[in-house]
């Protein structure tokens, strides 16, 4: 083989080729995923550390952002309220639409997985995308704010034009789930605020592992998760394989409104749009369709978490193109 076809093999390795760090994060997810629909035994007695592995999450976001002198280089994030504009109402309408011509049954699900709030992976995903992660934090935490007030609105409209109406319950669990929600911001806000104050070697520490501690608690959540729904997926094989496709589907929508709403923007901020909408909160979904709403709505919900982790190749991919043009400018 020639040094030029040897050279051409080579540049196609390296733009396929995937991280280290990457690859030990999917093969710890999808472990995990498939361990909780096998063997949910043993993630019954776990249930309640899921709320435990969200605040893990989100103290490891304010531990970065409430370090000291990270005020000082703290991005702006003055086009944050038209990016959840966009996330929470316009996205759900474009599900909507899509949805209603491709696959109708699973069109509420849809519109409940666009106008979700971001997940507290978000921050996560974005530094392994180089993404700015100060933004991305900024939008969970705002996006889980304004969810029970968006995410009422987009059901109610889709009970409305498909002649049904909504449970008197729908406000209530919405409003308590913004109340929890709040409550899981609030506690690692203040602690990751007294640790830095009294422990700031601590804080330092669990910032150097904090890739080791984002994997164990999101594969701990993984485990949990599908252990707890590991009945109806293993019931219902053909809604599954349907809803995996629709799936897939939400994640292409989502990637491209993100890639279409940070047009003309720095490299960091456009791979913080990519990521953000992207990384819809589906464990928070699925627990409120499970409440409120019917299988399909729990399926998508579900099966969401496998084109979630494989979008991380996507952001890497975006942010490597959107660098290169940055520096060609």
């Amino acid at each position: 083989m020639s040094n030029g076809g040897l050279t051409s093999g080579k540049r196609l390795w390296d733009r396929c080729a995937v991280n280290r760090d990457t690859l030990i994060f999917l093969a710890c997810s999808y472990g995990a995923m498939l361990l909780g629909v096998c063997l949910p035994q043993f993630g019954e007695p776990l249930r309640h550390l899921l709320t435990v592995m969200l605040m893990i999450q989100l103290l490891l976001c304010f531990l970065d952002t409430t370090a000291p002198g990270a005020a000082a280089g703290a991005a702006d994030i003055a086009g944050l309220p038209r990016f959840l504009g966009i996330k929470m109402l316009l996205t759900p309408l474009v599900c909507w639409g899509i949805f209603a011509v491709l696959l109708p049954r699973y069109t509420l699900g849809a519109i409940l997985m666009g106008g979700v709030s971001i997940g507290v992976t978000a921050p996560f995903f974005g530094r392994l995308a180089r993404a700015d992660v100060t933004f991305i934090i900024a939008g969970v935490v705002a996006s889980c704010l304004i969810l029970p007030l968006t995410m009422p609105i987009l059901v109610v409209s889709y009970l409305y034009v498909a002649g049904q109406e909504a449970g008197s319950g729908l406000w209530a669990a919405f409003f308590k789930t913004g109340l929890a929600l709040a409550l899981y911001i609030f506690v690692p806000f203040v602690v990751a605020k007294v640790m830095w104050g009294g422990a700031p070697g601590l804080a330092a520490g669990v910032l150097r592992r904090r890739y080791v501690i984002s994997v164990s608690s999101i594969a701990c959540s993984m485990f949990v998760i599908f252990s707890r729904f590991s009945e109806p997926l293993r019931a219902n094989p053909f809604m599954v394989a349907e809803a995996l496709g629709g799936a897939f589907l939400l994640a292409a929508v989502f990637l491209g409104t993100g890639m279409l709403a940070g047009r003309g923007r720095s490299a960091a901020r456009s791979t913080a749009y990519v990521v953000s909408m992207g990384t819809a909160n589906n464990g928070l979904m699925l627990v409120l369709s499970a409440q409120l709403f019917a299988l399909p709505e729990v399926l998508v919900a579900a099966m969401y978490s496998v084109p979630l982790f494989l979008l991380l190749l996507p952001y890497q991919r975006y942010a490597a193109w959107k660098e290169k043009r940055e520096r060609a400018a």
